[in-house]
């Protein structure tokens, strides 16, 4: 790669306030260990106290009260020709070089969410065979017309959140404007997107992983236990509810055949719910004193 196309490339994380600052920190700190020419440039709104692992900082001008407001703003206002967005909840276990490579011949790549797609508005004229994206990993170049696409996600996003009292993601209105653009969209596989505190299948290494681990603080070591016990067996694999299971391949009597077999634990879900409610409960102990608890105690009761 020559000096022009690293100026090309590079990569981008928006973080508004302290924790997701430190968030993005950890993330970033994983991308450059493994690509360590990537420039990468940090949206927020305040300077922090660590820039060590940014390259350029860039400081928003207006923050809005829904993040994803802001996710759109960034991802038009990229410096690069050629970027991928990550959320600061991602880890790097691998390089990903490979991807900008999809650049020559499509506008945007992102994998397919997890759960398919979230409630959406009626009336879009949207097929439900276009699923939606999951946008904790975006690769893309600018264009006029993909900048124009995501200013329609952003006109898309004000009109959902003024209609309806729900609180939808940020893939409903991204989903509708990529419906209605002639944009060219590469379909990552989950190695490059790997939500695995939710459920998915791999085959290969997974690049990068993407969610806080239930039950355990977002912290370096905890991230790459995570990647180390996703990546011990690189067959193709299945996670759900914290537990990996690979497609093994034995033989009997000359006859193959293929079982599933349990490869390793990544968290108890059950371990993590109890410390999440413990934690909530702690809080508001603090906050509001034993009256305080049975309140809350009584209002889910009585809502359930």
């Amino acid at each position: 790669m020559n000096t022009s196309e690293q100026r090309d490339r590079g990569a981008i994380y928006l973080a508004v306030g302290e924790r997701y600052i430190e968030e993005a920190r950890i993330s970033a700190q994983s991308l450059k260990r493994f690509m360590p020419e990537m420039e990468v440039v940090l949206f927020t709104d305040y300077m922090p106290l660590d820039q060590s692992v940014f390259d350029k900082i860039i400081q928003l001008e207006t923050v809005h009260p829904r993040p994803h407001m802001n996710k759109l703003t960034c991802l038009m206002e990229s410096p690069f020709t050629h970027t991928v967005f990550l959320d600061t909840d991602t880890f790097v276990c691998g390089d990903f070089s490979e991807l900008f490579d999809l650049l020559d011949h499509f506008d945007i790549a992102m994998s397919h969410d997890r759960r398919y797609y979230d409630w959406f508005p009626e009336n879009t004229s949207v097929s439900d065979a276009f699923r939606e994206f999951n946008q904790g990993v975006i690769v893309f170049k600018q264009s006029a017309r993909l900048h124009r696409t995501f200013a329609q996600a952003f006109l898309w996003a004000e009109r959902i959140y003024s209609g309806t009292a729900r609180k939808p993601t940020d893939q409903p209105p991204l989903r509708i404007a990529l419906y209605l653009s002639d944009i060219r969209i590469a379909t990552l596989t989950h190695e490059y997107n790997c939500r695995y505190h939710s459920f998915g299948w791999l085959n290969g290494s997974v690049k990068i992983l993407h969610g806080r681990i239930p039950g355990h603080p977002f912290t370096e070591s905890n991230l790459s236990r995570i990647a180390a016990r996703m990546n011990e067996k690189t067959i193709p694999r299945v996670f759900v509810g914290g537990e990996i299971s690979a497609l093994e391949i034995r033989s009997f009597l000359g006859a193959k055949y293929s079982y599933s077999k349990r490869t390793a634990t990544l968290f108890r879900p059950r371990l993590a719910l109890v410390k999440k409610i413990v934690g909530r409960g702690l809080a508001i102990l603090r906050k509001e004193g034993i009256p305080g608890v049975v309140k809350h105690l009584v209002d889910r009761i009585s809502s359930n």
